[in-house]
Order: C-alpha cells, then structure tokens, then sequence
C-alpha cells in the first residue's frame, strides 16, 4: 500500500527521534485516520517496541505486555513500565486508552515510572477515542496531565491531497468531488475506492451489500465512542445529517428535548469533534447557532445508510435506489462545505487574503418570510466575498447572479470591496459568462482541478 502525504507529520517525528532527552507524544485522531501507519513509517528503520493495547483482564494485560519484551511476567505496573524505558529508546503503545478502560490506576504507575525515568525514552502513545484521549491528557485531574511534550491531533487529508489520491486511482474530478462528499480525506476509506467503479456499484459495494465495509463502520466506532448514551448521539446525528440545523430543528427531529440537548451537542462539538458549531459570519448572534456534522462519512452514513438500515434487510436493491435518488440533494450541501475547504487551501486566489470564511444566513430585513441565505462569505478588512455553489446539471445563469447580488446587499459590509464568485459542477450560461471580471470569478469542478496541478 502507497504511503502519501503526512509530510508534516514525518518532519515532527524526525524532530522527536532525534531529541537528546526523554520525550512524550501522545497522538489521538478518529479510526482509520492513518495513525498507525503513520507511525510504522517513521520507525520503520529504528528498532522500537511496538504495541497494540486490547481491553482484557488486567492481569492477562500485565502478562501478555511483559512477555512481550521480557521473559519474567512483572507483578506490578510501575516496575514493568521502568524496565521498559531503560530497555528501548523507542516505544509505541497503540490504542492507548485502552489502559485506562482496563484500570484508570494504570495512568498513575505510567505516570511515577514516567517521572522518574532518566533515560532518553521516546514514548509515543496513540488513542482513536477522541474523547477519552482528550480527557486522559487535557483534564488536570488525570495523573498524566502535563505530561505529554505534544498532543498532536492527526487530521484528514485535505480537499488538495484527497483529490490527488484519487486521480492516482483513475477517477476524473468530477468523480472525485463526490467520493470526497461521502467520506471526506479518511485515508483507509478512501483506499476502498482503488478500484475505479460508477458511483452505483461504488455504494453498493462499499455501504450497501451485506458485506460491505463501510455499512457498519460508524455505528460499531461511534458505539465505543459514545458508550450506553450512543442512542441518544445517533438520534442527534441523525436528525442533523445532510445538513444544518438549530438547537429547535434537531429537538424535533430527535424528539430529544431542548433542554437536554445543548449537553449532547456542546460533547459531540467540543469533545467527541464530530459535529460543528457555526453561526452567521456576518451577524454576531448566539441565539442563531446551527450545528452540522464536520465528518463526511458520518454524514452520508446518517443521512442514507442508518436511516435505510431496515430496507437494506429485506431489499439492499432498493436500499441503493433510495440512495442514489437521494445523492444529489446531499452533494449540494457538500459541495457548499467543499468550496469553503478549497477557499481555505487557496486563500489568495481571489486577489485577498480572508480573516474569516463561513456561511451566512438570516432573515430579509422587514420580510419576515424570506430567507438572506448566503453559501460562502469571506472577509478581511477592506474586501468581502459573497459565494454561491451549485451541484446541479443546469447550467448557471444570470439570474442566480442576480439573487448573489441581491442578498449581498441586505447585509452591512461596511466600504468592504465586493467580490463575487459562483461555483458550478455544470459550468455557466453564455450572458453570465460574458461579464466575468475581476469582481466577479466563476469556477468549474476543472477550474478547481487546474488550481490544484491535478
């Protein structure tokens, strides 16, 4: 299997390999994110003790990890981590929570061996338990607080990087983009597409048979994830998938009441980092929040495999029909949040460099009935942006120009340069064309392509 990317990270760990004293790292990141690959990359070349951390009996634990590197079984927790850290330079300990789901006492032998140890130890621990990773590391009540050197998160590959991948594997952009939509940059995800298929056999392979690998992904992750409360989360996730929604829309959507509600969404935004917090840019108001999940894949799995669970039972063929009927109305929300990364990665293409990009929404000032909805906003002190994106077969024309022009003026924007730009998956009409300037940029899924060298 090809390595790509992750140049950052592998500076970072040359860094570390090479530090003259003891040093801790802990790594955290959702599964299949490429952690441990990344890893074995690095220490591919160096003798390190390598090991994965099961849930099982304590003392099978003590047993098992001491006869991994020692013949004598330790009676304690304290002793075998200190020979340890004399005996390797190098060590990696996978799925590290898992310590502390086994006994949270565990973390404190970890922590005086730590303290105590004078040896130039690397000790690189790896977590996919977002929330326990955070709260083992960042809660100061945990022993190892203020321990770690580095608490790096490993994120997704970005649009750039995703695209690249994909057109290795012999997809065009526009196949790309959507790949992109259903499981954003998860590197093991996104080698479930290696080989080029249509869209429809992509899905039904991949989310629909009975066999697929992605059917049951989020569920049996967000199950250890969320523990005996997962029920609660997934109505939640469920009632937010394919979109954004307020506190009210997901209470009654869920029917989680919105008093109980703001508890489950401040964790899945804050600590769980599967759902996104946003709010009109261009309006500083709490009480207009909306909440979106930030995962593609737990998106589309939300939105059109848990809820189509039961007819994928009895009829996987019409499971997929379903889908497939459905897959437009999704890209078009996607493609809104594919446009605010490509707008990320490419910052001064449009002649500024934006303090803030995100999405505005409101209400038409003395028409209560209608909406000010504005797909892409970006600003610095003396230009703004106003985007709009379209995935539809249609060609774009002059009247959704128009609409751009109209809701752009209902919002303060101060002496602001106004810039205009439309995103199409289908291209622009002849009159709209015509009046390209630089205030005004229209981008196809190829123009998109040709920023990005692909």
């Amino acid at each position: 299997m090809k390595f790509y990317n992750r140049k950052k990270e592998l500076e970072f760990f040359e860094k570390v390999k090479k530090m003259d004293r003891k040093y801790f790292v802990a790594v955290y990141g959702r599964r299949r994110i490429g952690k441990t690959m990344l890893i074995k990359k690095v220490f591919e070349d160096t003798e390190t003790f390598y090991y994965f951390v099961e849930v099982k009996k304590e003392e099978t634990l003590l047993r098992d990890l001491s006869l991994a590197f020692s013949k004598a079984v330790y009676t304690d927790w304290y002793s075998l981590f200190s020979d340890l850290f004399e005996k390797y330079e190098y060590i990696v300990f996978d799925e590290f929570q898992n310590f502390f789901k086994v006994n949270p006492s565990i973390m404190y032998a970890l922590q005086h061996a730590w303290d105590e140890n004078e040896h130039k130890t690397k000790l690189i621990v790896l977590g996919s338990c977002v929330g326990l990773m955070k709260n083992i590391f960042m809660n100061e009540k945990m022993p190892l607080f203020g321990r770690v050197d580095n608490l790096v998160k490993i994120r997704e590959f970005t649009l750039r990087e995703t695209l690249l991948m994909l057109k290795d594997f012999g997809y065009d952009i526009y196949e790309s983009l959507q790949i992109y939509a259903i499981v954003g940059g998860v590197p093991r995800y996104l080698w479930f597409f290696e080989q080029k298929r249509d869209l429809k056999q992509l899905i039904h392979d991949i989310f629909v048979d009975e066999f697929a690998p992605l059917r049951e992904e989020a569920r049996n992750l967000l199950i250890t994830e969320f523990g005996s409360e997962h029920k609660s989360y997934f109505s939640i996730l469920e009632a937010i998938a394919g979109g954004m929604r307020s506190i009210s829309e997901i209470s009654d959507l869920s029917g989680i009441e919105t008093t109980k509600l703001s508890k489950y969404l401040n964790e899945l935004s804050e600590i769980y980092e599967i759902v996104s917090k946003e709010q009109p840019v261009l309006l500083n108001s709490k009480r207009k929040y909306k909440y979106r999940i930030a995962d593609s894949y737990y998106s589309f799995f939300f939105k059109n495999i848990y809820r189509n669970y039961s007819v994928m039972e009895y009829s996987p063929e019409r499971a997929l029909e379903i889908i497939l009927s459905n897959i437009n109305q999704y890209m078009g929300f996607q493609f809104e949040e594919t446009c605010k990364k490509f707008l990320q990665e490419n910052p001064d293409l449009f002649g500024f460099t934006p303090k803030v990009i995100g999405k505005h929404w409101g209400r038409v000032p003395h028409k209560k009935n209608e909406s000010c909805d504005i797909d892409l906003v970006a600003y610095d002190e003396n230009n703004i942006l106003f985007g709009e994106c379209k995935w539809s077969s249609k060609k774009v024309g002059l009247d959704e120009y128009r609409r751009l022009l109209l809701r752009s003026e209902y919002v303060n924007t101060g002496n602001r340069k106004k810039i205009y730009v439309i995103f199409s998956k289908n291209g622009f009409e002849e009159d709209l064309l015509s009046l390209q300037s630089e205030n005004l940029y229209l981008i196809t899924p190829l123009d998109m392509a040709e920023v990005y060298g692909i």
